[in-house]
């Protein structure tokens, strides 16, 4: 933020629930006392468990940043890491920067205007934890409410995109890149937006599907696209288009699962003359519309943050939203089409200034593991998976020969994953990973006296919610015991299980399959190696 003014039940095999699965009130809350404004999930301590991560200060004290850390499933009321470093700290990303499988953390230094300035930072993991001074410092100073990571250039690397300026101050700075040399940064931008007009929010997506990273960025009344042609993008942005309000948060996303990647924005009504609202930008196969083709949120003052995440487990994200001093909120997607008031709220008063909303799966119980086959053309290196944010990357290979993690990058929370080489014709890339449809949420809390908070999905663990789910798949489910008969020839076949693992696969054609050999539950079968899309359902008596 910046300164502101104050003005299981089972009954006949159905689980009951509400459309969106969240509790009526937080399900934990932090207890220490910052200006918390970034925040982020990720397995920082490397115990399969993902911690809560938050960067403080704002504009408005100098804090240090903090992690809590995730005890098999249950979030610490006080952080026990914290940075040595304090500062006026804005938004954090976290990826692995270095490429040895650990996620780091970026932070950006907002500051207030010319005299409080900073470099942007990045503190290494070194396994087991951050450490608590950062590796990495830019050169240039600035004030800066805004970061990503992408490969941008297509080396194999995560490079880091940095928005810049202050707009309340009218302190102008153009956005920048820093390039990343196998772990090793630039310390001086290697690209900046000839536009210095001050920018508050960016994010790194494919727009065209063409391969190359492009970058949303989000000024006060505008926004700007700069489209990558061949690893290098633009000084001028490529289009902008007008936006009422002050865009501090972007989120991108296929909320209508057609393949294309859309975006949504939080405008900020406080700055005079500016107008509110939570707005979603449909991707029409290639090209953006410039008019949302949602809006939400258009009656509040101060919306502030946004984030896609499947949280009622039909495979569509719900958008996440809140503002200063205002509600967080969730907007369900229908299949395609979101609800414009919220389907789900939570109130403090002024007790919530939300900053950032933020989805993941705190005690493991909704994880599903995927497998996705990406086909090689001889040119693309970029690829992305179906379903972020991803919690676990499990497994990268390349023709069944799985990858170190030097020769790939990966962005959890977009879900892109880029090879510093072409994937050759017919090639193929396996990526495994593990993901939830149940997503827990969490908010951080710029207002220092209540601290972050989180809300615990209450939809029953994926076990349970197969055993209900597959009677009313019938005819496609099938009870077996020790043989499972088959009506057509499928070949090669391959059985999974609810964690998406296979447990066994047929390499010759078959009428018939032993199961004998498997535990009683619940499995899937397919004529394919990938879980989506499975053929039929098994339980195993």
């Amino acid at each position: 933020m910046r300164t502101k003014f104050l003005s299981a039940i089972l009954i006949n095999f159905t689980w009951i629930f509400a459309a969106i699965p969240l509790p009526s009130s937080p399900s934990w809350q932090s207890q220490d006392l910052d200006y918390s404004t970034g925040g982020g999930f990720g397995d920082i301590d490397t115990n399969r468990f993902i911690d809560y991560v938050t960067t403080n200060g704002n504009d408005m004290a100098s804090n240090r940043n903090a992690i809590y850390y995730n005890h098999n499933g249950t979030i610490e009321p006080q952080a026990s890491w914290r940075s040595q470093d304090l500062g006026y700290f804005g938004h954090l990303y976290l990826g692995d920067v270095t490429g040895d499988g650990l996620e780091d953390m970026t932070v950006v230094y907002l500051g207030f205007g010319s005299s409080n300035q900073g470099p942007t930072r990045i503190y290494k993991n070194r396994g087991g934890g951050l450490e608590t001074t950062p590796f990495w410092q830019s050169s240039d100073r600035y004030n800066s409410f805004d970061c990503c990571l992408g490969d941008v250039d297509l080396d194999g690397d995560l490079d880091l995109a940095v928005a810049a300026g202050d707009p309340y101050n009218n302190v102008r700075s153009p956005v920048r890149i820093y390039r990343n040399n196998r772990g090793l940064f630039e310390n001086t931008p290697y690209w900046t937006s000839a536009d210095s007009t001050p920018s508050d929010a960016l994010r790194f997506l494919d727009i065209n599907d063409d391969g190359f990273l492009d970058l949303i960025v989000g000024y006060r009344r505008k926004v700007s696209i700069f489209i990558n042609q061949n690893g290098t993008l633009p000084r001028q942005a490529t289009f902008s288009f007008r936006d009422k309000g002050w865009v501090l948060r972007i989120a991108v996303g296929d909320y209508d699962k057609d393949g294309w990647v859309d975006f949504a924005i939080a405008s900020n009504g406080q700055l005079s003359g500016d107008i509110s609202q939570v707005a979603v930008f449909k991707n029409r196969a290639g090209v953006i519309d410039t008019i949302p083709v949602f809006r939400m949120l258009r009656n509040r003052r101060y919306s502030s943050c946004v984030a896609f995440g499947d949280c009622n487990g039909d495979g569509f994200p719900e958008l996440a939203a809140g503002g200063w001093w205002e509600p967080i909120c969730v907007f369900e997607n229908r299949g395609g089409q979101f609800d414009t008031i919220p389907t789900w709220s939570y109130a403090m008063g002024q007790a919530l200034v939300c900053e950032t909303a933020m989805w993941g799966c705190v005690a493991n119980d909704h994880l599903q593991t995927s497998r996705e086959l990406k086909i090689g053309d001889g040119t693309r290196k970029l690829f992305r998976v179906l379903s972020a944010p991803v919690q676990f990357l499990r497994e990268v290979a390349v023709n069944n020969n799985p990858l170190p993690c030097s020769l790939f990058t990966f962005d959890p929370l977009s879900g892109y994953i880029s090879l510093p080489r072409a994937l050759g014709q017919d090639e193929t890339l396996k990526i495994t990973y593990s993901f939830s449809s149940y997503l827990d949420l969490g908010v951080t809390n710029w207002d220092q006296t209540n601290g972050n908070l989180l809300f615990i999905n209450t939809s029953p663990p994926v076990a349970l919610k197969e055993i209900a789910s597959v009677r009313k798949s019938l005819p496609r489910t099938t009870l077996v015991r020790d043989l499972l008969p088959i009506s057509e020839t499928i070949f090669p076949f391959v059985i999974y299980d609810t964690q998406g693992r296979i447990v066994a696969q047929i390499s010759q054609p078959t009428k018939e399959i032993s199961v004998a050999n498997l535990k009683p539950g619940i499995y899937f079968i397919s004529g394919s190696e990938s879980p989506v899309g499975h053929k039929r359902k098994i339980i195993k008596l």
